[in-house]
């Protein structure tokens, strides 16, 4: 079906190949008085009045109603005869949409063709076109006087269908605000569902309204009103759970005595248990309204009355449904436990995961489960990394040997040195003259002995070979620091430490470190091992190690020894695991750093991973258990 736009004052011609074509007729055609009459929508009344004016009214061939739409387009709502192609009627229709007037068209033939515009406040609300066939031109203007007639009076009763509409709808809502006020206002869900049931009765006009809410796949009924007490053993009372039951099985509402279906429509419901509950009853007329909350039906309602109830009644109590089945959901999960809610939620868990919505969730969950049960079954390899620095297998220190100060330091840290090659040379001009100071000691006293072993005096003697011991002692001390000035390598290796070439004729003192040497073919690891990985660490143990700056080799170590000390580093506690490197010794430099992973046998991924925030765990539950 093609609709016309509504034109501007520039257009002059509706689209090209515009059709217009009504929607089809109905199955079984009315009267056209009677379908006026009982006409309840802006369509039915539409197609209704133009029935009225073709056929009751003139003799016209076809009519065709267009309609203004929200998006600014005219659409057909109405023809005569239905179903019949009319796109001949749009120039006629897109002429008078433009000059907002009435236009009178006759062909060759002398056909006539008539369109008159539906204006109300400035704007236009449609048009209406009609076929008049031969017509001479009393009977045009005899089609124009009553079209512009019917004009205003179909503007009126279509005003009229939305005022009613308006009405139903400001009654809608005050029902829906004014009961859910009622129920909000009450403590439980007891005082909850007899408000409930009160205020339904009252503004339906019932004589009895019941209410069952659902547990599990069964209903209990809560409220009777105008009841003081309530008997659910009795066969009336079962036989209304039975019908309330073919509400909530179905999840629609049910009215009894059935109403015919509408046009178009194939009604298949079940209504058995409304009819048996009628007859026990003496009821009139049943409806059975369920309660929904979230998509799922909680309640029903059963209504009691002598009437049947209406079309509008039935749609208010379509938008009651909703709207209280919350609310009752909400009173009812205050009034539980929380062990109530905590099943609940169970329930609602699992009926979330074995029902058929979300599949594409569920699969995604489904695998992430296979993935996580094959994290926690399957066993891997389990290492303990730590962080390493690489040292010499040996290391020798380099010392000040006495008291003195450098004279020169050719070597410096970083440098590859030979056995017996000279690291620095302290200073000898002072033990070259205490030296010979103590030369001349000793010869003084050498002639003074022979002096006094010629003279026969012992006591002279021995004092002066005492003076001669004293001096030789110190004479060879002399010596010995003499031979030591120069500090060489005690071994083929590299200077890891000291440099002095900044320091000359600075003093040193005895026994200070000047340079540490390491062998350059033999290495160890010194992996410094967290104290919560510890326990698994054991001598003999493999591993690899990677360095910081050869990120794409690895080398086998084997740990050795285990220092039972721990040592507080960067805010944790930490053991020193010594490892000798396997095999030949790769090219490395002394403190070199990596990572070292220490094989601990095997454990499952996901124990690997989150073991130590379960020891955290564990060790705070034993701390604050009393």
């Amino acid at each position: 079906m093609s609709t016309l736009t509504s034109p501007t004052a520039t257009e002059a011609s509706p689209p090209a190949g515009a059709t217009l074509q009504a929607p089809p007729a109905p199955d079984t055609p009315l009267d056209a008085w009677q379908a006026l009459a009982l006409a309840r929508t802006g369509d039915q009344l539409a197609q209704a009045w133009l029935g009225v004016l073709c056929h009751a009214l003139l003799r016209a061939r076809a009519g065709l109603v267009l309609m203004a739409q929200p998006d600014g387009a005219f659409a057909p709502v109405a023809a005569v005869p239905p179903g019949k192609e009319l796109g001949h009627l749009a120039e006629v229709a897109t002429e008078a949409l433009r000059q907002r007037a009435g236009v009178l068209r006759h062909n060759a033939a002398g056909e006539a063709l008539l369109a008159y515009p539906l204006s109300q406040a400035d704007s236009l609300s449609g048009v209406i076109v009609l076929d008049l066939g031969p017509a001479d031109a009393a009977d045009a203007e005899r089609a124009r006087q009553l079209t512009h007639w019917g004009a205003g009076w179909l503007l009126d009763l279509m005003r009229q269908l939305d005022q009613a509409r308006i009405h139903a709808g400001a009654r809608q809502a005050r029902v829906l605000l004014d009961t859910v006020l009622a129920l909000q206002n009450e403590p439980g869900l007891r005082e909850a569902g007899i408000a409930l049931v009160h205020a339904v009765g009252r503004e339906f006009g019932c004589h009895q309204v019941q209410l069952a809410l659902a547990e599990g796949r069964t209903l209990r009924r809560q409220a009777v009103s105008h009841a003081a007490v309530s008997d659910d053993r009795s066969q009336q009372a079962a036989l209304a759970l039975q019908a309330m039951h073919e509400a909530f099985d179905q999840e629609q509402r049910l009215l009894w005595p059935e109403p015919p279906p509408a046009e178009g429509e194939v009604a298949v419901r079940i209504t058995a248990g409304h009819a048996r509950y009628a007859h026990e009853a003496g009821a009139k007329a049943l409806c059975s309204l369920p309660l929904v909350a979230g998509h799922q039906a909680v309640g029903v309602l059963l209504l009691e009355r002598d009437t049947p109830f209406s079309t509008g009644e039935a749609e208010l109590l379509d938008a009651l449904g909703p709207a209280v089945g919350p609310l009752l959901v909400l009173q009812r999960e205050a009034g539980q436990g929380a062990v109530a809610r905590l099943g609940r939620s169970l329930r609602s868990a699992l009926g979330a995961a074995t029902d058929g919505s979300r599949p594409a969730l569920k699969l995604g969950l489904a695998v992430a489960a296979v993935v996580l049960l094959l994290l926690a079954v399957v066993p891997v390899p389990y290492h303990v990394s730590a962080s390493a620095l690489v040292e010499g297998a040996q290391q020798r220190a380099a010392v000040a040997p006495f008291e003195g100060y450098v004279r020169e330091a050719p070597a410096r840290a970083g440098d590859a040195v030979k056995t017996g090659q000279l690291l620095a040379r302290l200073e000898d001009k002072d033990l070259l003259l205490e030296k010979t100071r103590w030369e001349s000691e000793l010869d003084v006293a050498q002639r003074k002995e022979r002096e006094a072993m010629a003279r026969g005096n012992r006591v002279d003697q021995r004092l002066a070979a005492a003076q001669a011991n004293q001096a030789r002692a110190q004479l060879d001390l002399a010596t010995s620091k003499l031979e030591r000035v120069a500090i060489t390598a005690p071994f083929d290796g590299i200077v890891v430490k000291g440099d002095l070439s900044q320091q000359l004729g600075s003093p040193v003192e005895q026994g200070k470190v000047l340079f540490e040497i390491a062998p350059m073919n033999a290495w160890r690891v010194i992996l410094k091992v967290d104290e919560r990985d510890i326990a698994d660490v054991r001598p003999g143990a493999g591993g690899s190690l990677v360095l910081a700056s050869l990120p794409g080799q690895s080398w086998p170590f084997t740990v050795k020894k285990i220092t039972p000390v721990s040592v507080p580093e960067e805010g944790r506690n930490q053991f020193r695991v010594e490892a000798e490197l396997a095999g030949a010794a790769p090219k490395l430099s002394p403190n070199m750093e990596g990572v070292g992973k220490i094989d601990a046998g095997s454990a499952s991924l996901l124990w690997a991973w989150t073991h130590p925030l379960l020891d955290w765990l564990r060790l705070a539950w034993w701390k604050l258990l009393p």
